[in-house]
């Protein structure tokens, strides 16, 4: 997901990040028995468990729902020339990033594509008003230098209103009436706020806890895409690994010595199971566990969020748009089209993509693709006019319609404590483990979390 306020960065030694990931290191076998280990989800962060454990004697099997293997990376290529993500796209930040290092040792190009930093966006995109004007640079700098002093305002409230149930909108609100913005640029400064934190977290400014300004961390240095797709990443790490797809996980029984997983398709047991599956799916409830999960992780399943961020790719004869990795325009209907990202650059295709999160995203998941298509070009067409030719062909996400996912990435939600996300990850009798993005208390709601989490997750079982 673009990173727009999390601004903190990580400061790592590379001798710490080469030590987790070694990879190519083969890691020395005990001469005790290793567990038996049932993983569930064929994500990044199942299947990095899955690829350590293996690599320190254990026995694994990998369990998927899907037919595919990613999760909520999914790389379609039905246009042969242009490989496109439908899910996860960049690596956020280079620098010490272990998903960059794997990308370096696996040999996967990548390109440099910084319109994933939001919060550049203002200052470097092509920028238009409601009518499709143009927005002068020093209007452009003017909203982002505002958008910069709201952030470290509600930064600010959230910290003196520690402990109190506080939405990001109310402290937006409050940010701005102690603020001296004139009143037209208020109304700016709310609108486009608003719209990035849904763009940002997949949910609006009601859904989320003020103090998620103030959650996690990010890598420094440039924002990398693979052109060849993040499918790739996981194709290779999946290598060797037995997964078994098809197979949907409906009954988690552990009370025995060893831990019954039902499925569509059979039961399998196992001395030890990771379940790395989504936030969303474990908030729907489908999946039954044999005793209860305890209080405190329901409560923590429950007061987190899973944000909804889709994708619409639009594919033309010729590109007719500006010579910019971002368009972006203000004020548009319900925020729904407000960035394109220009993707000829790295496609070699003329190709736009839009994304849109929360509020947004739910709304076009319902309405049909060819409705969805309709409203998108009439967006452009207020920018180009008659210049913004019709799209060949499309591709759609609905990441909430999704079962197996049921929404993009996880949030704190208003009623949300900041150790959830560690009453998430806390294993259950030393039999259940939990992985997965949304358990990763500094990297929430990217690939390296939920990569990182999986290898914390491995650690636990063989360390």
């Amino acid at each position: 997901m673009p990173s727009l306020y999390r601004r903190s960065l990580l400061r790592r030694s590379l001798a710490t990040i080469a030590a987790a990931l070694a990879p190519s290191i083969a890691t020395a076998r005990p001469s005790r028995p290793m567990p038996s280990v049932i993983v569930i989800g064929a994500g990044i962060a199942g299947i990095a468990a899955a690829q350590r454990l293996q690599r320190a004697g254990c026995r694994v099997t990998m369990i998927e729902a899907r037919q595919r293997l990613g999760g909520r990376i999914w790389t379609d290529r039905s246009w042969p020339d242009a490989p496109v993500d439908l899910g996860a796209s960049w690596i956020h930040g280079v620098h010490n990033n272990p998903v960059a290092a794997l990308a370096r040792q696996l040999d996967i190009p990548t390109t440099v594509y910084d319109a994933g930093t939001l919060s550049n966006n203002l200052a470097e995109s092509r920028l238009y008003d409601a009518d499709g004007a143009p927005v002068t640079a020093a209007w452009r700098r003017q909203l982002a230098a505002d958008q910069d002093q709201l952030a470290d305002r509600m930064a600010s409230i959230a910290e003196k209103k520690a402990g109190t149930p506080l939405s990001m909108h109310d402290a937006l609100r409050q940010a701005l009436q102690d603020s001296a913005l004139p009143a037209g640029r208020k109304t700016a400064a709310f609108e486009l706020f608003s719209r990035n934190v849904e763009d940002d977290y997949g949910a609006s400014v009601d859904e989320i806890a003020a103090w998620a300004l103030q959650e996690g961390s990010g890598f420094g240095g440039r924002e990398v895409v693979f052109p060849g797709g993040y499918g790739q990443l996981v194709e290779r790490l999946a290598q060797g690994l037995t997964i078994l797809t098809s197979h949907v996980v409906e009954h988690i029984d552990y009370r025995g010595p060893a831990v019954q997983v039902h499925t569509s398709q059979g039961v399998l047991s196992a001395d030890k199971v990771i379940v790395s599956l989504p936030l969303g799916v474990l908030k729907e409830g489908k999946l039954v566990f044999t005793p209860a999960l305890p209080a405190e992780k329901t409560g923590a399943i429950a007061r987190l969020g899973m944000g909804v961020y889709d994708k619409l790719y639009l594919r033309f004869p010729k590109v007719f748009w500006d010579a910019s990795d971002i368009i972006t325009q203000l004020d548009t209907k319900q925020g729904i089209w407000s960035n394109w990202y220009a993707l000829e650059r790295v496609t070699g295709q003329p190709i736009l993509c839009a994304l849109n999160g929360g509020n947004a995203a739910r709304l076009l998941e319902g309405m049909q693709d060819e409705a969805i298509v309709a409203s998108a070009m009439q967006q452009l067409r207020s920018i180009y006019g008659s210049a913004a030719m019709q799209a060949e062909s499309w591709h759609i996400t609905r990441w909430a319609a999704d079962p197996y996912a049921r929404g993009s990435y996880s949030f704190p939600g208003v009623d949300a404590l900041p150790d959830d996300r560690k009453k998430l990850a806390a294993p259950i009798q030393h039999k259940l483990y939990f992985a997965g993005e949304a358990t990763h208390n500094d990297y929430s709601g990217t690939v390296h979390g939920a990569l990182l989490s999986g290898w914390r997750e491995a650690r636990r079982i063989y360390g």
